[in-house]
């Protein structure tokens, strides 16, 4: 409990100061904070899942069997809410927000978490479980605009976003590098290596500053159902995953971290782009982000005992 308390506390600070900075003089224009995210997400972020997967051996990592415990749990999940959406949401918008709150994470968040408790290759171990949950939870929340908002996005456009997203590319290419007989050159590594420790606090700030306050009466079914299968039915099928496939040790943790914590920031954007209920979509970011410090702490003691 205290190394799970130890990596929580910074990343709680982190998105406290974010929150903070964005009501004072000079921190409060959104487009300061809409580049600053768009650094992070485009530049930062993948720049560390690249040199974390290609400078740490992964050979002995069982990624089918990670990617099934993390899969299956997923795809339920989504059958669930899809059977039942006309009980989880009053509207068919109001779905399409409770789904992405039900399935997507915080990035950020994750390699974070996944960087304090599994010092040395937990950023890598990130970017393998993310290049394997980061397109199949796109490819579920742009699906659920497809079936329920009519046509408000293409096939064609949803693979262009999945194949083209920087985070898998980056792990794709981080792991093309790997395989590489020799190291990448010093001189490449003293450039990459800056931008890469920037990416998790740049991003916690930036995920701190988008929080918003949360209308809990207007919005209690939809924070209710989303954030009950965010953050415990799914890191419950996930455990459960885990151990049927015989996973353990510190990719298991890292997958549960992943399935565990609050949705995508990112998750109101595709909600404003496609016709979903933004208003609900922010207040379950806000919401979860914040609920996730209370459940994860007992979900990775769990996990530990259990997995590793």
């Amino acid at each position: 409990m205290g190394a799970i308390a130890a990596a929580l506390v910074p990343i709680a600070a982190l998105l406290a100061l974010g929150a903070v900075l964005r009501r004072l003089r000079g921190f409060s224009s959104p487009d300061f904070w809409s580049g600053a995210e768009r650094l992070a997400y485009f530049v930062l972020l993948p720049m560390l899942l690249f040199t974390s997967i290609a400078t740490v051996d992964l050979g002995g990592v069982p990624v089918g069997r990670v990617a099934v415990a993390v899969v299956v749990p997923t795809l339920l999940v989504t059958g669930i809410l899809f059977a039942l959406n006309r009980v989880v949401a009053p509207t068919a918008a109001a779905f399409t927000s409770v789904l992405q709150g039900s399935v997507r994470f915080n990035t950020y968040v994750g390699v974070s978490l996944a960087v304090s408790l599994a010092p040395g290759e937990g950023a890598a171990l990130a970017g393998i479980v993310g290049a394997v949950l980061v397109p199949l939870v796109n490819v579920i929340a742009t699906l659920g605009f497809e079936v329920f908002l009519v046509d408000k996005s293409s096939l064609l456009s949803l693979v262009g976003k999945v194949v083209l997203n920087p985070l898998v590319l980056a792990c794709v290419l981080g792991a093309a590098v790997g395989t590489l007989p020799f190291d990448m050159p010093e001189v490449v590594i003293g450039v990459l290596d800056p931008l890469a420790a920037a990416a998790l606090p740049v991003g916690l700030l930036c995920v701190g500053a988008g929080l918003r306050r949360i209308e809990l009466r207007t919005h209690a079914v939809g924070l209710v159902v989303a954030s009950s299968m965010k953050l415990l039915v799914l890191p419950a099928l996930t455990l459960g995953g885990l151990i049927l496939v015989g996973v353990s040790g510190p990719v298991a943790l890292v997958a549960l971290i992943f399935q565990s914590i609050g949705t995508a920031s990112t998750s109101y954007v595709l909600a404003r782009q496609l016709g979903g209920d933004s208003s609900l979509m922010a207040a379950l970011i806000a919401f979860q982000t914040v609920a996730s410090f209370v459940t994860l702490p007992f979900v990775l003691l769990v996990g530990s005992a259990v997995l590793v």
